[in-house]
């Protein structure tokens, strides 16, 4: 049976999700010379880094893959960076240079840790709220692929790429880069709760990570501590940074966008100090990413990239460049950056070389690839990314406003005035997509995103943010200066030094008061799109409690693994390993490349008398029970023709039923 679904349950498995984000990948970065910031921001990904690497090769080594193996793992690695740190520093190769050039005071850096603690709280609470009365199991159409995969990784101990596929594609399995599953599996295996309740704890906290993130990358970059909390803050209020991409159920897709500005912060790290241990760092950083999902590692590309240009242009003005010693002619520079990072992408792709191999086997194979085509009017496409909506009709006008007045004051971004680049890079790519997703050379351009212009929102919104955080920063910085001025203010020397403090606190209060909370609302009525597959109350959940009662009963009845249970396809009952770990037939929506035996079953299975091929796929399958639901997935979709109408027929007897689902057993 699962596990209870309370209040502490959800506690255990959040906090155990947060220790396993912080231990191994900041034991990691400790040993790799992380400090600060950089450590905070980095450990998160190092972690999705050190267990997306761990499940692949403990395949391939026929290790199983647990807590134990990757706890192994975490230290062999750190051993090894702590090593290459300390004989590079005998050796004299560590010289200064990386860390950001702007101090921070002691009350700074709580007071940006205090924002990163709220956008942490208003996320937890955004989903807490998007659940609502409803069940706990997500109902978007991937997250029964990510539920039984995490349920497989933790019962199997295989942490393969093509593994957990094998719930649906037996039995060669299909390749999925599973770092997010891997992860899941740990919290799952550590935590003891319930596959639905890991899903919802790994989910909670998914905003506070990209405000964290955003955090670590001004800090890196040498931006004001103002800077850097209003950044976490609007991270962990903008619709379309991590709470769409939750809402559809692109779970690992959003795990990827939180995560990319940290290849900012391990880029920059690398080129203003290039090393053993900043350039390990930031081959970590690339695989991380490439193994929380394939699209992140582009997406983090497109949006670093800027920083380059940037700092090649600066070369070429003759201006002073990180990491490079004065008068340095700008072919030198550019020429120094390429050859030294060569080395590190060898590195990169000898540790991901499994997730490469099969991505480029899998986009070779013949599993079919559908482009959305989406056509909107261009304004419409832009009025969206100025407004921070695109599912929800009301636009987060503040973030609007914000964002007006950090491209008015772009000067004052200095360093991150790539930035600009960036916003207008992924900006456009989005509108191309929006507007003529149709088009030939836009799918392919898009491919990587499946030419979904949701998810391209998405990662427009990255920089966006960033430039919403600084106009705020500059509303800051103007209220700060309107106030010093004042006479009564000059005449009380002991406020001087705290006008700063105290304008900064005042904006964020009006901010959380203007925004309700900073958009608690809005986002969770966009993530309540995850539990009801549609507005709230205008659609049924396609897996309703009647199925998740009947798949709790199946789990009682002792089937053996080895035994597969025929079901719907598009019904709920595809949940029913990760409820129960009862084998289903179809252990996925998604019907694309399916075994063909599930396929013949679901036209022809009513039909068991009279068919022999029917009987001989049964035999094939070692199917004994039959658990039939109500409802599907796709609202104009009925239930399958070989599923309809079964009941009285002479070779099924009825084990269990209530009002929207029915268990038979098959007694010829």
């Amino acid at each position: 049976m699962p596990a209870p679904e309370d209040f502490w349950s959800y506690f255990g498995a959040v906090a155990t999700y947060l220790a396993v984000l912080a231990v191994p990948g900041g034991v990691v970065g400790w040993a790799a010379g992380l400090r600060g910031w950089a450590l905070a921001g980095l450990a998160p990904l190092l972690s999705y880094a050190v267990a997306g690497l761990a499940g692949p090769w403990l395949a391939i080594a026929h290790v199983p893959y647990g807590s134990l193996s990757v706890a192994a793992c975490t230290l062999l690695l750190a051993a090894v960076l702590y090593g290459l740190r300390r004989l590079a520093a005998a050796r004299g190769w560590l010289t200064p240079g990386e860390e950001p050039g702007l101090p921070w005071t002691r009350r700074a850096h709580l007071a940006v840790g205090a924002c990163v603690a709220v956008a942490v709280a208003v996320s937890i609470t955004v989903v807490v709220s998007g659940r609502g009365g409803t069940t706990a199991v997500f109902q978007r159409w991937d997250t029964v692929f990510h539920a039984n995969g995490i349920r497989y990784i933790a019962e199997t101990g295989d942490g393969s790429l093509t593994g957990m596929g094998t719930i649906n594609w037996y039995p060669q399995g299909s390749f999925y880069p599973n770092a997010y599953h891997l992860v899941g599996a740990l919290v799952y295996e550590l935590s003891g709760t319930s596959i639905p309740v890991t899903l919802n704890a790994v989910t909670m906290p998914i905003a506070g990570l990209f405000a964290l993130a955003m955090a670590a990358l001004v800090r890196q970059l040498g931006g004001r501590a103002v800077f850097a909390g209003s950044a976490a803050l609007v991270a962990g209020g903008a619709t379309t940074g991590a709470y769409e991409s939750v809402s559809s159920g692109l779970l690992p897709f959003a795990l990827g966008i939180v995560l990319t500005p940290l290849a900012v912060v391990a880029l920059q790290r690398f080129l203003a100090r290039p090393g053993v241990d900043t350039g390990a760092v930031l081959a970590l950083s690339a695989t991380g990413l490439l193994a929380a999902h394939s699209s992140a590692l582009f997406g983090a590309i497109l949006f670093a990239f800027p920083l380059v240009v940037q700092r090649w242009y600066r070369a070429v003005r003759g201006r002073r460049v990180d990491g490079v010693p004065e008068g340095t002619r700008a072919w030198r520079v550019v020429g120094g950056d390429v050859l030294r990072m060569l080395p590190v992408m060898v590195f990169a792709g000898l540790l991901g070389a499994p997730m490469i191999l099969g991505a480029i086997g899998f986009t070779s194979g013949s599993y079919p690839y559908h482009a959305w085509g989406s056509h909107m009017p261009v304004w419409k496409a832009l009025a969206m990314l100025a407004t921070f909506k695109q599912v929800l009709p009301v636009p987060q006008i503040w973030l609007t406003v914000f964002l007006a007045i950090g491209v008015c004051t772009l000067v004052a971004l200095r360093r991150m005035r790539w930035l600009v680049l960036s916003a207008l890079g992924l900006s456009a790519l989005f509108v191309v997509v929006a507007c003529f997703g149709g088009e030939d050379w836009v799918i392919s351009l898009s491919r990587p995103w499946w030419n979904d212009r949701f998810r391209l929102m998405a990662l427009a919104s990255i920089p966006l943010c960033l430039l919403a955080a600084h106009g705020m920063s500059e509303t800051q910085r103007w209220l700060a200066k309107l106030a010093s001025g004042r006479a009564w203010v000059r005449a009380r020397p002991w406020l001087t030094g705290r006008v700063g403090l105290a304008t900064a606190v005042l904006l964020v209060v009006a901010m959380g008061v203007l925004t309700g909370g900073f958009y608690r609302a809005a986002n969770a009525k966009t993530v309540s799109l995850l539990y009801y597959n549609g507005l709230p109350g205008e659609v049924v959940p396609p897996v309703s409690q009647d199925e998740i009662d009947a798949m709790e009963h199946l789990g009682t009845l002792g089937i053996p693994a080895g035994q597969k249970v025929l079901n719907d396809r598009l019904d709920g009952t595809a949940w029913m390993y990760a409820l129960t770990g009862v084998h289903p037939v179809a252990g996925h929506y998604d019907g694309g490349v399916a075994p063909p035996d599930a396929l013949y079953l679901a036209q022809h299975f009513a039909d068991y008398d009279r068919d022999p091929e029917a009987r001989a796929a049964v035999q094939r399958l070692n199917v004994h029970y039959v658990l039939v639901g109500s409802g599907t997935i796709r609202r104009d979709t009925p239930i399958a023709r070989g599923l309809q109408h079964l009941d009285g027929q002479d070779f099924l007897e009825v084990v269990y039923r209530n009002p929207g689902a029915v268990i038979y057993r098959i007694v010829k």
